[in-house]
C-alpha cells in the first residue's frame, strides 16, 4: 500500500459520484488518483480537468495505470458483485455505495471474497456518522430509555421524483420496493445497529403519484430477534422529511433531520422522560460522506476499526431482499431462510 494519503479511484460519475468527488477532493486522508466512467458528462469532465484528475473508461485501466489502494463504487446495484469480486482479486480495498447488492447470497459472496483477499469491504451507510443518530443509538445501548417498546423511522424526499421512468433507479429489477434502495436501507441499517438482527418482515409497496414501475411508497414492519418491533417508511414524492423515534418504558427519544445528507442542515434530538421533563439538543451538520470514506481508508490501513461488522452488511441486504419479497407476495418473510 502506498505511503501518505490513501489513494482512491471513484467509479460511476452520476449524481452521487459527483458528490463524492466534491466531498473528497480536499480530504486530508484520501487522494483521488483516477475517476472511472465510460460516458462522463461535460460537468464532471470539466471538474476533473480543474482538479487534474484523469477520467478513464474502465476499472482495468484505472488500477493498471494509476496508483490505487482502494476503489469507491458509485455504480448501479447489479454491477456491484462482479466489481467487488474483481477488485478483491486484484488486492484492492473496495467501498461500495448502498445497497451492497440485492440478495443475501450475493452479499455473502462479496464479504467472503474480500475476506479471502485480505481487503476491507466498506459500505455507503454514512448516516451512522451523524452525531444525532450516534447519540440516539447510545441512549438505546446504554439503557437510558429503559426497555425499548417500539421504534419508527421515516426517510422521505422528492430528489429523485424527476427521473424518467426508464432510469435505472425506477426499475424494480435494480431498485426494488420503491424507495428502499435509495432511502430505506439507511433506516434498516440504523435499526440493525440499534437493535440487532431481524427474524420477521412484513412490507408493502404502493403506486400513488409517480409512474415508476418500482412504486413510490414503501413501508415495512420488522421484528427483531430481541423482541423489539419497528416500522420504517420511505416516500419518493414528498418534501424532505426525516425522523426516527424510539420509545422506551422510561423515556422516548426522537431525531428530526432538517436536510438530506448531501445538504448542510441541523438535526434536533428530543428526549421525553417519564417524570415529564424534556431535553432538547441541536446538532450541527457534519460531512458524514467524507467521514465514512475516511474511516474506511483508515481502517483499511489498520489505523482504526471500521464501524460496520460483516454480519451487519449481510443482514441489511437480507432485509432488503425480504422486504422486496414480502411486498411482492404479501406474505411474512424470515430473512434467515433466504438462500
Amino acid at each position: 500500500m502506498s505511503k501518505g494519503k490513501f489513494k482512491i479511484c471513484i467509479v460511476g460519475l452520476g449524481w452521487w459520484g459527483k458528490v463524492m468527488v466534491t466531498r473528497l477532493c480536499e480530504s486530508n486522508v484520501v487522494e483521488i488518483t483516477a475517476l472511472v466512467d465510460p460516458y462522463p458528462d461535460t460537468e464532471i469532465t470539466q471538474r476533473a480537468a480543474s482538479l487534474h484528475i484523469d477520467i478513464v473508461p474502465d476499472l482495468d485501466t484505472a488500477i493498471l495505470s494509476h496508483e490505487v489502494d482502494g476503489v469507491i463504487l458509485c455504480t448501479p446495484n447489479l454491477l456491484h458483485l462482479s466489481q467487488v469480486e474483481f477488485l478483491a482479486s486484484n488486492g484492492k480495498h473496495v467501498y461500495c455505495e448502498k445497497p451492497l447488492c440485492l440478495t443475501k447470497a450475493d452479499a455473502e459472496r462479496m464479504v467472503a471474497s474480500c475476506n479471502r483477499a485480505g481487503v476491507l469491504l466498506g459500505v455507503g451507510h454514512e448516516r451512522r456518522y451523524e452525531p444525532a443518530w450516534s447519540k440516539l443509538r447510545e441512549l438505546v445501548v446504554n439503557g437510558d430509555l429503559g426497555t425499548i417498546m417500539y421504534a419508527e423511522g421515516h426517510f422521505s424526499h422528492d430528489k429523485l421524483s424527476g427521473l424518467s421512468t426508464d432510469n435505472w433507479r425506477a426499475d424494480p429489477a435494480v431498485a426494488p420496493a420503491a424507495g428502499m434502495t435509495g432511502m430505506g436501507v439507511h433506516l434498516t441499517d440504523l435499526m440493525l445497529w440499534m437493535f440487532g438482527p431481524v427474524d420477521l418482515v412484513f412490507s408493502g409497496v404502493s403506486h400513488r403519484k409517480l409512474e415508476f414501475a418500482t412504486g413510490d411508497v414503501v413501508s415495512a414492519s420488522l421484528h427483531h430477534t430481541n423482541g423489539v418491533k419497528c416500522q420504517i417508511t420511505a416516500l419518493l414524492k414528498t418534501p424532505h422529511y426525516q425522523r426516527v423515534t424510539v420509545w422506551g418504558d422510561r423515556a422516548w427519544a426522537e431525531v428530526v433531520d432538517s436536510s438530506h445528507p448531501d445538504t448542510p442542515g441541523t438535526s434536533k434530538l428530543i428526549i421525553s422522560h417519564s417524570d415529564g421533563s424534556i431535553d432538547t439538543e441541536e446538532y450541527q451538520w457534519v460531512d458524514t460522506v467524507s467521514a465514512n470514506v475516511e474511516s474506511f481508508a483508515l481502517s483499511a490501513q489498520g489505523k482504526q476499526s471500521y464501524l460496520f461488522a460483516d454480519s451487519e452488511k449481510i443482514d441489511n441486504v437480507a432485509l432488503l431482499e425480504a422486504i422486496k419479497i414480502s411486498s411482492t407476495l404479501g406474505e411474512l418473510v424470515r430473512p434467515e431462510t433466504l438462500d
